[in-house]
């Protein structure tokens, strides 16, 4: 089972989820993680949760648990569908990479 991020679109949420998260030792490298970014967080929360998705909720976002990455479509599709704004990005920009 894979974990995706779910974030709301402003750069403190992201920072404060990354800041709780475990980073590899040499993350300095290129380290990338993906996850959603939305506009209307709390809707898309209740979007994916009634689509069946397994959701952990933290303070500053959201994992959603899938079994394949075949889901990341499906999952875009649903926000796009409910006028919700959904951007697949690397949501490590907020970490500092010299």
């Amino acid at each position: 089972m894979v974990k995706i991020a779910l974030l709301p679109s402003d750069a403190i949420s992201r920072g404060a989820y990354i800041s709780n998260k475990e980073l590899p030792n040499n993350y300095m490298g290129d380290f990338t993680l993906m996850g959603f970014v939305v506009d209307r967080y709390r809707e898309a929360l209740g979007l994916l949760s009634s689509a069946g998705y397994h959701l952990d909720q933290q303070e500053w976002g959201t994992d959603i648990f899938i079994d394949t990455l075949c889901c990341l479509p499906e999952i875009k599709a649903i926000m796009a569908a409910n006028n919700i704004s959904c951007e697949f990005s690397d949501i490590a920009d907020t970490l500092y990479q010299a």
